[in-house]
């Protein structure tokens, strides 16, 4: 540790942690695709109002994100900023780590900073505010790393935490994590039948125990139902995964369709590229005679990598999200540039080009999708129109808005937005608001009875009708209304009431329409 904080590394460390943090807050507040950016922010708001996931909010993805954005409201404020601060330290967090690792594994300074520089420009800002896959791909990242120190230096209290992270990156989202997790668990098994260490194998067992205790308290403290998570997050997700592999005409996106070179090769150019030459490089080393033969180490370490990102191409090509995984380019990057540093130091031009790919691909993708805001679906928008959010509620203060729906006239939808956020204060009801625009609840600081994190009727938010697992749903949605005495419904946006019909019974209602994007339904007796 004395080597990597000498007086020489501070101005590196305090720029990677400034740099990291300032770059994503800064992109946070430029734009809003509402079903994503606002997707944490009225859940979260709701676990302090004791409403958790699962139990009261039917979701898909991983709680852990609501968690960490409950704690961040409770420490910094209930406001957007705080929002935009919780995904800022995750790229912080995430920047830092590599940076160190990178230290640890012999990679000298000047190359350790300008790869984390690269990542940190790619990795959370894409997205900049919360969102689960990323949040799952930070800690699938971490875990990874962790691996790799754990076997490269065995490392007992790498072994312990490593559990930890594999845990918490599956709870923020079930991919990418499960397939990164499979990888280290099947990394570690080839490990330890190669050099068994009863000791290292105690420490991760241990690790592990003690992260199964404390979802265990989870549960029992929160009086989460295990059933619901089984529901929620295992079985509805798994369906939806198997009709997409099959092309079912359930899902709405086929894995078949999305399989073409321009999209497995084209899109992922330079991640092909690295997992070619990793490959390459590890096939030929393993081939050599005994003399400076590859280690077990280097050879699990090197193959992981591969699998990583041949994972990570397959997850995006099955999930109905923008590109997240550019940051993974200076990521096997720099895990590369180790292994020639060690063994093909005399390759000069090889390592030159690695570097140079890092360096050019964060340019173009930081263009097109941090400066142009591509994941938001903004990159077609002038982004000059936007304006501040503050004129919506003060809460928003800072936020840019201007979405893809309204991108010629912010102010139209700031306004709509306004007279339902109004009409829903003066309501004395009983509320139920469905809605992708998730932070009524938190402008309000009002409970109102949100029952989901999404609401895109399509089999992807939620089981429909035609659904094996219709069930589920339908008891939840019918428990959130009856259970919490509801009095009138809110549909702001998207959401149609008329299509939850079908999952309840004996509810009957009156219609007024508010404005051109909400409608109000006042539940009333069946006669």
């Amino acid at each position: 540790m004395n080597k990597i904080f000498t007086n020489s590394q501070y101005w590196k460390i305090t720029t990677l942690i400034l740099f990291s943090f300032f770059v994503n807050f800064y992109y946070a507040n430029i734009g809003v695709f509402a079903i994503d950016t606002f997707a944490f922010f009225d859940t979260a708001y709701n676990i302090l109002l004791n409403r958790h996931p699962f139990r009261d909010i039917w979701i898909t993805t991983g709680p852990l994100v609501d968690y960490l954005q409950a704690i961040s409201f409770k420490f910094f404020g209930l406001n957007w900023t705080s929002y935009v601060i919780h995904g800022s330290i995750l790229n912080v967090l995430i920047t830092i780590t590599f940076y160190f690792t990178l230290l640890k594994f012999g990679l000298n300074q000047y190359l350790s900073f300008i790869y984390s520089i690269c990542l940190a420009t790619l990795c959370y800002t894409i997205s900049a505010t919360p969102f689960a896959y990323i949040h799952s791909y930070v800690f699938s990242l971490i875990s990874m790393m962790l691996f790799f120190i754990a076997i490269k230096n065995k490392s007992k209290l790498s072994f312990f935490i490593l559990p930890i992270f594999m845990f918490l990156s599956f709870f923020c989202m079930q991919t990418p994590s499960t397939y990164v997790n499979i990888i280290i668990l099947i990394s570690l098994f080839i490990y330890f039948f190669h050099k068994f260490n009863v000791n290292l194998i105690f420490y991760f067992s241990v690790g592990s125990f003690f992260t199964l205790s404390v979802f265990i308290f989870y549960l029992y403290f929160f009086e989460i139902p295990f059933i619901k998570i089984i529901q929620q997050y295992i079985l509805f997700p798994l369906s939806m995964g198997e009709y997409r592999l099959l092309g079912n005409e359930i899902a709405h996106i086929s894995f078949l369709e999305r399989f073409t070179f321009r999209n497995v090769i084209g899109h992922f150019k330079f991640i092909n590229i690295l997992i070619f030459l990793i490959f390459s490089f590890t096939l030929m080393d393993l081939l050599k005679k005994k003399i400076n033969k590859i280690s077990i180490e280097d050879l699990i370490i090197n193959f992981s990598i591969i699998f990583l990102g041949l994972t990570l191409i397959f997850n995006q090509l099955i999930t109905s999200n923008q590109t997240y995984i550019f940051s993974l380019i200076p990521f096997m990057s720099a895990f590369f540039q180790i292994y020639l540093k060690n063994r093909h130091s005399n390759l000069k031009l090889i390592n030159y080009f690695v570097v140079l790919l890092a360096l050019f691909s964060t340019i173009k993708y930081h263009e097109v999708y941090n400066t142009k805001r591509k994941f938001m679906d903004l990159q077609q928008v002038d982004l000059n129109k936007s304006i501040n959010a503050i004129y919506l509620d003060k809460k928003l203060k800072n936020l840019k808005w201007i979405t893809p729906t309204f991108s010629e006239d912010p102010k139209k939808e700031i306004n709509l937005l306004r007279e339902t956020l109004n009409e829903i204060k003066k309501d004395k009801s009983i509320k139920m608001v469905m809605t992708h625009y998730q932070f009524f609840s938190l402008l309000t600081e009002e409970n109102l009875n949100i029952p989901n994190r999404w609401y895109t009727h399509d089999n992807n938010s939620y089981p429909l009708k035609n659904h094996k697992y219709f069930e589920f749903y339908r008891k939840h949605l019918s428990e959130n209304i009856s259970k919490n005495d509801v009095e009138v419904i809110y549909t702001i946006g998207d959401p149609n009431f008329e299509d939850y019909i079908v999952y309840l019974k004996n509810i009957c209602f009156d219609k007024t329409n508010l404005n051109t994007i909400t409608d109000i339904y006042k539940i009333k007796s069946c006669t």
